[in-house]
């Protein structure tokens, strides 16, 4: 019997001084034009390629079918359908490098662990596994398997700890208006702690309705995370939050200042960089955090634990709290509830 034909996948290819991505189908290899840093775009390419070239089987034994088969009916009937597309196909690259030439009934949990020590972040390596649960279990809902393999996934990783004090907040505000065109820090780190919004749909916040990201109701003072239409996953949801009223007053001066930046042109995010929408603040962020003192522990994302411990501190209801998140109750007992001063003090206090 012949030997089942190995799907393409990605391999770093040395090229002169300088390692470079190429595609590997048999003993053909295409090129990318992607550097060795370039593995997001070099995962893009390889999916053009499968796209446009294969179609994969669907159905029958897992013995015998590729898990690059199974990738690549996920990519082509699931993956611009999901919340975070780009994400998911990037994903979806990285696995069909490790995966690809595997056929499903071999996949163990110590298969698992290795490409999660490859990946090099048990917290990564998670996602992108549940990327390939997720796949397995959608070839075998429309096309069947007769065996499904068990996906290992890494331990969660465990809650942060580190949350900002109210005068390390204004410190960073301080560094932030000191350091020239950094400005638009400010803007991420206010709305962050009080709103507690994640930073992406922070970036993508807009003056008004979108079909894009979310946007900000000055009239209603309500900020909605949600763009129209938007599919958002189970396990990030985007709900609506109730703006403190120090934060809205800082906000109708920042809509008044965008407007006077181009009264041709109307500046559409909240938070943007001269009028431009900011895709990647790490940069500026980590300029402004050396510049109040602070260590590299502080991420964009402790804005939005910062506004939970607060939360927490302040011995709001769980419910409300929690909803303002847009966690469940469940998450936020786990995680935030012991910051509340009345926390088990009934308990404590029974005899």
């Amino acid at each position: 019997m012949p030997q089942k034909r190995k799907p393409p996948r990605l391999y770093l290819r040395n090229d002169g001084d300088r390692k470079v991505w190429i595609i590997r189908d048999g003993a053909t290899n295409i090129r990318t034009g992607c550097a060795e840093a370039q593995a997001e775009e070099a995962g893009r390419k390889l999916q053009e390629y499968l796209a446009e070239k294969f179609q994969p089987e669907r159905g029958g034994r897992a013995a015998e079918i590729t898990v690059g088969d199974v990738l690549l009916v996920y990519l082509d009937e699931k993956a611009d359908g999901s919340s975070r597309p780009v994400e998911t196909k990037a994903r979806i690259g990285r696995l069909n490098e490790f995966f690809g030439e595997i056929a499903v009934g071999e996949i163990r949990g110590k298969l698992c662990r290795e490409f999660a020590d490859e990946r090099e972040t048990d917290s990564g390596a998670r996602r992108d596994l549940e990327v390939l649960r997720a796949a397995i279990n959608y070839y075998h809902g429309e096309y069947t398997l007769d065996v499904v393999p068990k996906v290992t996934l890494p331990d969660k990783s465990l809650p942060r700890e580190r949350w900002l004090t109210r005068s390390e907040v204004a410190s960073i505000v301080r560094a932030a208006r000191r350091l020239s065109r950094c400005d638009h820090i400010a803007r991420l780190v206010l709305i962050g702690v009080y709103t507690g919004t994640r930073l992406g749909a922070m970036l993508s916040l807009q003056w008004m309705p979108n079909t894009s990201g979310g946007w900000i109701d000055l009239e209603k003072g309500v900020l909605y995370r949600k763009a129209q239409g938007e599919r958002v996953a189970h396990n990030k949801r985007k709900t609506p939050v109730k703006i403190p009223p120090r934060l809205i007053n800082l906000l109708r001066y920042w809509r008044a200042a965008d407007k006077a930046i181009d009264k041709d042109k109307p500046c559409l995010h909240v938070i943007n960089y001269y009028g431009a929408k900011v895709n990647k603040p790490h940069k500026a962020f980590r300029a402004v955090r050396t510049e109040a003192g602070l260590g590299e522990d502080v991420t964009p994302h402790i804005l939005r634990h910062t506004r939970a411990t607060w939360l927490a501190n302040a011995g709001i209801d769980v419910q409300e709290a929690a909803a303002s998140l847009g966690i469940t109750t469940d998450e936020f007992e786990r995680t935030y509830l012991h910051n509340d001063p009345q926390f088990q003090q009934k308990a404590a206090n029974a005899y």
